[in-house]
């Protein structure tokens, strides 16, 4: 069985454009994770009869609603499933050449850089610097070799999270999933999706929309996983330290 999960946080203007899409090019279960909004969201998602609805009374984070469709996809017995944004951002046409690219990988990442096109969008060039130099900062610790780190359109082969222990619930999720997936010995590749920036102006919230602040809190949450799993440092990060 495969599943579609697509985390939902007042997005009310692309919301049900996304969707129309994913049953398009989805035929089986999505779980759409209302992470508390008040623009109209949740109730759009209601008139969706394909789409089960987790809906949270407050906003805890992108991470964590990445997390609820995981376990979500665990205690249900899913055999895969893809995480994908409801910004647009995400092409839904790429969801039938995910699964059926995963072949013996545990984890098939969505690469935003791996291979360029004129069609991509420049990406903002604070968002751009930092995601460099934290996916090579993951790559020294992991010896994976990513070019884009913190990409949410990701298959993964459910069997495999069950060894995972995430509770990162802000946009460091995903390197702290990279670290585990070091610990763990998950096989990992990446495939080439479309770069589009529809909101340049889009908030990370509060402190994080600072690009200096930003980088150490993913500094921070790298340092504190490595720590918990009793690896070393990389080089990389230390020299950032």
């Amino acid at each position: 069985m495969k599943l579609v999960v697509i985390p939902v946080y007042n997005e009310i203007e692309t919301l049900v454009r996304v969707l129309k899409k994913i049953e398009q090019y989805h035929d089986g279960c999505i779980l759409a994770i209302d992470d508390g909004s008040t623009d109209g969201s949740y109730e759009a998602l209601l008139d969706f009869k394909r789409v089960k609805v987790i809906r949270r009374d407050k906003n805890s984070g992108y991470g964590q609603s990445i997390i609820d469709g995981l376990r979500y996809a665990v205690e249900k017995g899913y055999e895969q499933v893809i995480t994908i944004d409801c910004d647009e951002q995400h092409e839904p046409c790429m969801i039938p050449k995910m699964f059926a690219n995963l072949g013996d990988a545990d984890v098939l990442s969505g690469s935003r850089y791996l291979n360029e096109t004129k069609e991509d969008d420049t990406a903002p060039p604070d968002r751009c610097a930092i995601n460099r130099r934290i996916t090579k900062i993951i790559n020294g610790m992991t010896g994976y070799d990513l070019t884009d780190s913190f990409c949410g359109f990701k298959l993964y082969r459910v069997s495999a999270l069950t060894k995972l222990a995430l509770n990162e619930p802000g946009y460091a999720m995903p390197l702290q999933f990279w670290v585990q997936a070091k610990y763990f010995g998950l096989t990992v590749k990446e495939i080439a999706v479309p770069r589009i920036y529809k909101n340049l102006n889009r908030s990370f919230g509060s402190e994080l929309d600072d690009p200096v602040s930003r980088f150490e809190y993913y500094k921070r949450i790298i340092e504190r996983e490595l720590k918990r799993w009793s690896m070393p440092l990389s080089s990389e990060l230390i020299r950032t330290t």
